[in-house]
């Protein structure tokens, strides 16, 4: 590659240089006085795929439309032929050059950032993204992460990087190429269905791994979900925040960069309402949270059916516990038909001895029995109990109560509480020490939500006395 191109860019430095691709800092003599830029060239060769040259074309096109001043200008797009361009095709798009650091290199040069640094970074990019998103044709970058953020020599953060950008023309609910960074780009994005609220999970995952010090793809998972919260000491709210970002679940996620900034200027948008008609009865007192939640609804099918259970379990229960009583009772009328008997009885007798065994057989099978007699009690539990949880400061507990059975799910200390969710659909899932516990399968998940939001906020509130 020549050093001068066009006689107007002259390379000065090569910054990056990947798979026919080339990045270069760049002095532009077009300009007086002269000034520095950033060239990138991408090589047209067989190995090129197709998808690279359109999102390469792609960038130029949404960069020359865009017009913020923490987003680098447009300058130029052109192409290099085969006699310039020692043997290969080259395009070339240039920007302008912002003076500054990527906050990957301050990560990797040892800088930590405090949760204050962290809200005023993202503030900054929220307001990017509003910027595109709002367009009348919404721009996605797709690729937010530290190295594409510059922290510039004004102490601005600067967006960078639009490779990746998805076409503002598709039409809505077809499919991008896919493109992203693992860790940061959420999984609807690895889908090929990348929304703009895709690109503020990607802000979650780079804050994250701001405050954290930890790439995202390196901090372990639970459902789909990071789990950062036991590798840094936030304050609640700024916490729920992160989490918002991060939902997997899109419906939970915030919808806009409008929304999500709102709601970090003021954390009281982040409460969700207990839902109307919910029959959940929470009660806090300055020491004690105490929850009891409504009974499973149930039909009279349901009545019906437990009855019949009760039955069979009842019969199977009584017929395996009294193999004595019936083995002795049998080998009485066998002796007496044996001793007193023709041939026709005599036979009879030998089948009566095949039923003994097989009763005595049956009791190899007691442990099914206490088996079935478990799960029918469990099924009484479910739906003719409640679940009542008592949260204090040294001790928890959640227990099923009903009218003739209690039985205890799980009990323990809440400093031991790794996390508490809301699972879609299905249950609030406590994760205590290496194992998890489930309730609330019967909530909504309106009233699962603001459950957890509830639980949370006590043990946040009592982990800071």
């Amino acid at each position: 590659m020549p050093n001068s191109l066009y006689k107007r860019y002259f390379l000065e430095k090569k910054l990056a240089e990947n798979a026919g691709r080339e990045t270069w800092l760049a002095e532009d003599a077009g300009l007086d006085p002269p000034q520095k830029a950033i060239v990138k060239l991408l090589a047209f060769s067989p190995k090129l795929e197709w998808d690279e040259f359109k999102l390469f074309e792609r960038e130029a096109k949404v960069l020359q439309n865009l017009d913020h001043p923490r987003i680098p200008k447009y300058r130029d797009y052109f192409s290099i032929d085969r006699d310039r361009g020692e043997g290969l095709c080259w395009f070339g798009l240039v920007q302008d050059y912002i003076p500054g650091t990527s906050l990957q290199e301050k990560i990797e040069e040892g800088d930590r950032f405090s949760a204050e640094q962290v809200k005023a970074i993202a503030a900054q990019l929220l307001e990017i993204l509003i910027y595109l998103h709002g367009l009348d044709t919404p721009v996605l970058h797709r690729d937010i992460k530290p190295s594409n953020l510059i922290l510039g020599a004004d102490e601005q953060i600067y967006l960078v990087d639009f490779g990746a950008v998805a076409d503002p023309t598709v039409v809505e609910g077809a499919t991008f190429t896919v493109v992203g960074t693992a860790g940061y780009a959420p999984l609807e994005q690895f889908w090929g269905k990348a929304v703009p609220a895709s690109d503020l999970y990607a802000l979650g995952a780079t804050l994250v791994h701001l405050v954290t010090g930890i790439e995202p793809a390196s901090l372990p998972q639970n459902n789909l979900r990071i789990r950062f919260e036991d590798r840094v000491s936030l304050a609640p709210d700024f916490r729920r925040w992160l989490s918002r970002l991060l939902e997997p679940d899109l419906e939970r996620r915030f919808s806009s960069a409008t929304e999500a900034l709102a709601a970090l200027q003021d954390s009281s948008l982040l409460a969700i309402p207990k839902p109307d008609r919910s029959r959940i009865m929470l009660k806090k007192y300055p020491e004690k949270l105490s929850i009891v939640l409504p009974r499973n609804r149930f039909s009279w099918m349901d009545v019906v059916k437990l009855t019949l259970q009760a039955i069979a379990t009842s019969f199977w229960i009584v017929f395996l516990l009294s193999p004595t009583a019936i083995g002795l009772t049998l080998s009485f009328l066998i002796f007496l038909l044996l001793m007193f008997s023709t041939l026709n009885l005599k036979i009879l007798g030998f089948a009566v001895s095949l039923l003994i065994i097989t009763i005595w057989a049956g009791t190899k099978s007691f442990p099914e029995a206490r088996n079935a007699r478990a799960k029918f009690n469990l099924k009484m539990m479910e739906v003719f109990s409640r679940a009542v949880l008592d949260f204090h400061r040294d001790v928890f507990s959640i227990r099923r109560r009903g009218l003739l059975l209690s039985n205890w799910i799980l009990q323990g200390n809440p400093s031991q509480i790794k996390s508490i969710e809301a699972i879609p659909q299905e249950a609030i899932v406590i994760e205590y020490g290496d194992k998890f516990y489930k309730f609330g399968q019967q909530l909504t998940d309106s009233e699962r939500n603001w459950l957890v939001q509830e639980i949370q906020a006590w043990l946040d509130e009592r982990s800071n006395k």
